[in-house]
C-alpha cells in the first residue's frame, strides 16, 4: 500500500507541471475552482440520497467543456476535498487519479458543445443529435463487443474451471476495445447526450472501476493472503456496484449533460478562457 501511494503521487507531479508551466489566468483558476465545488455538492448530495453519482458526471462534463488540465484539476481536487467529507484515507489519491483521468480523458475525446440559438428548433436539434450520437456510438461498442469475445473464447480456451469470465476480463477487454475504437476515431467525438452518456458509462465503468478494483486490493489484508486470487473476486464482487455507478454517472448526463457543457462554454466564452487540445 505504501508503495502504491508513492508511485501514485509521483505520478501527479508532472500533470500538475504541466498546468503550473501553462501559466493559467485567475479566471481559468476561478472557474475551475467553482466547477470542483459543484462536483463536491452533487457528490455529497448523490451520495446521501440518490445513487444517481451526479459528481462523477460533473467531472466528465468539465473535461468536455474546459479541456484536459482543466478536467483532471477538477476531477483530483473535487475528490480530495469530498473526502474531507467522506474520509480520507489509503484510497483518496486511488480515487483522486480516477476521477482526474476522467475528466482529462472527456477532454481529449470530445469536441466543443453546439450551441443553440432561442430562435432554433431544439426538437429538430434533439433528433439530429440523436441520429448521429448513435451512428457515432456503434463504432466503439462494436470494438468493445468483439474484443469482449475474444476474451470470452480466450477464457474458454485457456482457463480454470474454477474460475469465471466474470471478473477482470471484463474490463481488461473492455479497456482494449475502447482503445482500438480511439484508433478508428479521427476526428473529436461532438457533445451531444448521445455520446456524452455512452462515454460516461464505458469510461466509468472500465476505466474507474478498474483502476478502484486494484486500489480495494493494495489496501486488503487479502493482497497479502490471497494474491491474485484475491485479486480476481475483487474485480467479481466489484462489478455490480460498478455497472449501477457507471448506470448513474450516465442518466445524469444523459438528462443535464448537455444544458451543463452549454452553461460552462457561455461562461468560457464570455471571460475569454481559451479551450486547450491538451
Amino acid at each position: 500500500m505504501f508503495i502504491s501511494t508513492v508511485f501514485l503521487i509521483v505520478s501527479f507531479i508532472p500533470l500538475i507541471l504541466l498546468y503550473e508551466n501553462r501559466k493559467p489566468q485567475a479566471r481559468e483558476i476561478v472557474v475551475i475552482s467553482v466547477m470542483s465545488a459543484f462536483t463536491v455538492v452533487a457528490n455529497l448530495i448523490c451520495a446521501y440520497t440518490i445513487p444517481f453519482h451526479a459528481g462523477t458526471a460533473m467531472v466528465i462534463l468539465t473535461g468536455i467543456a474546459l479541456g484536459t488540465r482543466a478536467g483532471f484539476a477538477t476531477g483530483a481536487l473535487s475528490r480530495f476535498i469530498c473526502n474531507f467529507f467522506m474520509t480520507q484515507g489509503a484510497w483518496t489519491v486511488w480515487e483522486m487519479l480516477a476521477w482526474g483521468l476522467l475528466g482529462a480523458l472527456a477532454g481529449i475525446l470530445f469536441s466543443k458543445v453546439e450551441m443553440i440559438g432561442i430562435l432554433d428548433n431544439k426538437s429538430e436539434y434533439k433528433k439530429e443529435a440523436k441520429k448521429i450520437g448513435i451512428q457515432i456510438c456503434i463504432t466503439p461498442l462494436i470494438c468493445i463487443l468483439v474484443s469482449e469475445i475474444v476474451g470470452y473464447v480466450l477464457y474458454l480456451l485457456g482457463s480454470n474451471t474454477n474460475e469465471s469470465f466474470w471478473g477482470w476480463r471484463i474490463y481488461v477487454f473492455g479497456l482494449i476495445g475502447m482503445l482500438v475504437s480511439f484508433l478508428f476515431r479521427k476526428n473529436k467525438l461532438p457533445a451531444n447526450f448521445i455520446t456524452m452518456s455512452v462515454f460516461t458509462f464505458l469510461s466509468v465503468f472500465i476505466l474507474y472501476g478498474g483502476i478502484m478494483n486494484f486500489a480495494a486490493f493494495t489496501m486488503t489484508q487479502s493482497a497479502y493472503s490471497g494474491g491474485i486470487s484475491a485479486l480476481k473476486m475483487l474485480y467479481i464482487t466489484g462489478l455490480p456496484y460498478d455497472i449501477g455507478h457507471a448506470l448513474g454517472a450516465a442518466i445524469c448526463v444523459f438528462f443535464a449533460g448537455e444544458s451543463i457543457v452549454r452553461k460552462i462554454e457561455r461562461v468560457r466564452i464570455k471571460y475569454g478562457i481559451v479551450k486547450r487540445k491538451y
